[in-house]
């Protein structure tokens, strides 16, 4: 309606009308915008080019990859006091050599149902496969099978097969033109078959091809070939006001398009909030960091935790009565303590509070931490802990979700199955390159559904000068029955080597133990290619061989000499001229005067490794995980890039295997991980490893060295992040959906940033009064929870602060929290505290007091950075949520 009248003819009208059809289509599809461009009615596609000599393109490119839980999870729903459970109990694999058909189904398992009386739960059983031949018939729609046709099916099968009763007549309820089960039926599908994406910047993309498709498809030549005709300048200018019209309109629904698709990736890349923050440390290292007056202080709690004693039960098999029973002996120098882990999430928060306020008083917290574990989708974790952990990491290693659609944990919309492959690992890729340090490296395992993808994606993240070693690693080994073998098994799996900068890294460690000792022996020293000059070897003038120099300088030949560790022999007898025999003359046993010098090589039990690491195994089944690696090539990993006290990160951490091995090898580690097995697999093994796991490489030589009984025991932090369902489940509009429905000049703009400015996905970030009482609604199981943001562990990351200690105390009534750390060298304080009803001239006192030691350079009060006389001066906490600042 903005637009000025334009006259135009009817049949112009329905040309661009047409055209804006056509070219709106033509990037989207099924709720994304995807990058393709065409070459007018022959549809040949065209990649971006800059006169790269190869390029990696891929239809994503531009984009966000967004799909965070979605993985063949239980789906549930609740209705009047009935849980109803959408179960996938057999998903179809690769069997053997035969590679699984590309497309497959949802459908009901024979069983169908199943339902337990006691827990007013009905499961309802699903089978993912491809279909057989009478089913391809029945859900056939014109010339396609379709998953909907398969869905009608399935509710057709549950009205016959569940009783007519009050369970029926629940889940059949119709909620508009479906019922309830319909409803959710179809949730499910989408949720497990459909991929999700963010463009970076649709109205930049949109723009640039929006003046491509004028200039290749809108203009064509044979309607400008009109200069013999007659009005010529009439017909030009008609034919040219379409165009006008046609830029003008598309212009105006790419700016309305472009604001729905800059909110949702304002809300994506919005830093988000911690929640259930905990710590796990061992009882021995409670006493040497807090003291031993303070952990027997501790034991009441321990004692009366049920919780936590049950736990020790059950991992450890150790059943805790009194205090005794927590003591390994008694000896001169105190109590040994039993490298039992406490978990303070089975604790209240006061207890947690005084725990680490007693733990930072002596030490640097952050620095004591071992590692951290973080549930989460991994782009939201790397993104959230990048100011903290920046250019900080020494060795990453990943094992993502191969590249293969039948792969029972990670689905793919049909026809972009690689580039949503590519799109996944490029967003986080990239943010862990920027994590690592100058002397850092990334490995990246993947298998023949990939390797070629990720090769190239690396060379582009990293550079080809970058690379460094395309390692292959051991398979389990099938069992093919075939006969008829059309494929040989797959035996390798090959992991990619790539430095941060290939000036300063080198391999830290890059020997094996080789199973046999070598014995020393003499080696000719004429062997290095490249002609060299001739040398002195006792008193004799030798040449190397053509085309040859000799391998070391003439100093070190000297000093070799000297040593005993160089010969010359005469090449006829074999006669062996040492530094005890003077100048050399002639062969005193042959009389021939044709020596050749030798060196002596030490015997060795290690040699260099190559990039052939077949000898180890690369998968485990210690811990029952699909996908588990095994310890002893993490081992591999970590020992040659790294030292002890280096960080080490895993964002696909899958069943732990990197964050076990880098606490046995006394590595710093960072594990994060977004399914639930976070709390059933990962937890569970971290907390053995800290009491002694002797699994695994721990019963390693070099390894029991430094991790055995005596030396175990640590201290890490653990929590949760809101993700972007969580954080799309958060907003709240100020007027109701359907008041925003009716308006029908309403701005989109004003109903995304204003509208919106009060929800829970904003947090009041400008205002906030009360740090300890804010809450978010996240999505668990499908389940809404009501859960507390951490906002103290939240801005620590935010601002990327070292924490030294904390302190925590009450004043009138009041909770202070008070953060002591630093970062780049200044030292910063944060103070947390309720300011509803508070006095502030009391208030300034009370901070004044406490932060008076510790002298800050920078001081921040809920969030906001403030001046000496606490007056605020900058609300940076909704800046840094944003990234609205630099």
């Amino acid at each position: 309606r903005k637009l000025e009248k334009i006259e135009i003819s009817e049949e112009l009208e329905k040309d661009i009308y047409n055209h804006l059809i056509q070219f709106f289509s033509r990037y989207y599809n099924k709720g994304d915008f995807i990058t393709k461009r065409k070459y007018g009615k022959n549809e040949r596609y065209s990649i971006p080019f800059n006169g790269e000599e190869v390029l990696l393109y891929w239809v994503n490119k531009d984009q966000y990859y967004i799909k965070t839980t979605e993985y063949f999870r239980r789906y549930s729903f609740k209705v009047k006091g009935l849980t109803v459970n959408f179960k996938v109990v057999e998903a179809e694999e690769e069997k053997g050599n035969i590679k699984a058909p590309e497309k497959k189904f949802f459908v009901l398992n024979d069983k169908v149902f199943d339902f337990d009386g006691e827990k007013s739960e009905l499961n309802i059983l699903f089978e993912y496969r491809s279909l057989r031949k009478e089913e391809e018939e029945k859900f056939r729609h014109g010339n396609t099978i379709s998953q909907d046709k398969a869905n009608l099916e399935t509710i057709r099968i549950l009205k016959e097969k569940i009783p007519n009763n009050s369970l029926a007549r629940l889940i059949f309820t119709r909620e508009g033109n479906k019922t309830l089960i319909e409803k959710h039926l179809n949730k499910f599908i989408k949720r497990n078959t459909t991929d999700y994406f963010i463009h970076k910047n649709l109205k930049g993309f949109l723009e640039r091809e929006l003046d491509f498709y004028i200039k290749n498809e809108f203009l064509q030549l044979e309607d400008l070939q009109v200069l013999e005709q007659s009005n010529y300048f009439d017909k030009l200018r008609h034919y040219l006001t379409g165009v006008g019209a046609f830029r003008k309109i598309a212009l105006s629904i790419i700016e309305f398009l472009a604001q729905i698709e800059n909110f949702k990736k304002k809300i994506w890349e919005k830093k988000k909030f911690v929640f259930d923050t905990h710590y796990v440390i061992t009882l021995d290292k409670i006493k040497e960091y807090a003291g031993e007056e303070f952990l027997e202080s501790f034991f009441d709690d321990i004692l009366r935790n049920q919780k936590q004693l049950e736990e020790w039960k059950q991992l450890f098999g150790i059943e805790v009565k009194d205090k005794n029973d927590l003591i390994v002996s008694n000896t001169i120098k105190g109590k040994e303590w039993k490298k039992l882990p406490i978990d303070t999430r089975y604790f209240s928060e006061d207890v947690k509070w005084n725990l680490l306020v007693a733990l930072s008083k002596k030490i640097n917290l952050d620095e004591a931490l071992d590692g951290i574990l973080i549930k989460s989708e991994n782009w939201q974790a790397l993104h959230l802990i990048l100011n903290k952990y920046y250019e900080k990491i020494q060795t990453i290693y990943i094992d993502p979700p191969f590249n293969k659609e039948q792969e029972a944990d990670y689905l793919y919309k049909v026809g972009y199955r690689d580039a949503t492959w590519i799109t996944m690992l490029e967003n986080r890729i990239r943010l862990g390159r920027e994590l690592l340090n100058e002397k850092g490296s990334i490995f990246v395992r993947c298998d023949y559904n990939g390797n070629a993808y990720v090769r190239m994606l690396l060379n582009e993240i990293f550079g080809k000068d970058n690379f460094r070693n395309e390692i292959g690693v051991r398979r389990f080994k099938k069992n093919v029955m075939e006969k008829d073998v059309k494929k040989l098994p797959e035996g390798l799996d090959t992991i990619y080597v790539f430095a941060k900068n290939s000036e300063s890294f080198s391999y830290v460690n890059p020997f094996h133990t080789k199973r046999e000792k070598r014995s020393g022996y003499w080696r000719h020293m004429g062997d290095s290619s490249g002609q060299g000059s001739p040398k002195v070897f006792f008193g004799k003038v030798l040449a190397p061989p053509v085309g040859k120099h000799w391998k070391y300088s003439q100093e070190k030949i000297n000093q070799m000499i000297e040593n005993g560790k160089l010969i010359l022999q005469c090449k006829h007898c074999g006669y062996v001229h040492d530094k005890n025999s003077g100048l050399w003359k002639n062969c005193p046993v042959c009389g021939q005067d044709d020596p050749q010098p030798k060196y002596w090589v030490e015997e060795k039990d290690t040699e260099v490794l190559d990039s052939n690491w077949t000898d180890i195994y690369g998968y485990s089944t210690t811990w029952n995980f699909q996908t588990e690696n095994s310890e002893a090539l993490l081992q591999r990993v970590i020992e040659t890039t790294s030292n002890e006290g280096d960080f080490v990160l895993d964002f696909f951490l899958g069943s732990g295997t990197t964050t076990a091995v880098a606490h046995k090898l006394k590595r710093k580690w960072i594990g994060i991980e977004i399914g639930e097995h976070f709390y059933s697999v990962i937890l569970p093994r971290m907390k053995k490893v800290l009491y002694y796991c002797k699994s695994g490489i721990s019963k390693e030589k070099n390894v029991k060295e430094k991790y055995n009984e005596k030396t175990a025991g640590g201290f890490f932090k653990y929590h949760a992040l809101e993700q972007y369902e969580d954080a799309l489940e958060n907003i709240a509009f100020e007027k109701s959906q359907k008041e925003l429905y009716e308006l029908p000049d309403y701005l989109v703009k004003y109903m995304l940033d204003w509208e919106t400015k009060k929800s829970r996905t904003f947090l009041n970030l400008g205002n906030i009064k009360d740090p300890f009482n804010y809450k978010l609604t996240i999505l668990e199981n499908y389940h809404q929870k009501v859960v507390y943001v951490d906002l103290v562990e939240t801005f620590n990351y935010l601002i990327g602060l070292n924490v030294n200690r904390y302190k925590v105390l009450e004043e009138n009534g009041r909770k202070y929290v008070f953060v002591f750390g630093e970062k780049n060298g200044e030292r910063i304080t944060i103070i947390w505290r309720n300011v509803n009803n508070l006095n502030f001239e009391q208030d300034k006192e009370i901070i004044e007091k406490q932060i008076r030691d510790f002298n800050p350079e920078k001081i921040y009060i809920n969030g906001d950075a403030v001046v000496n006389e606490f007056q605020p001066i900058e609300p940076i906490f909704k800046s840094l949520i944003f990234e609205e600042v630099g």
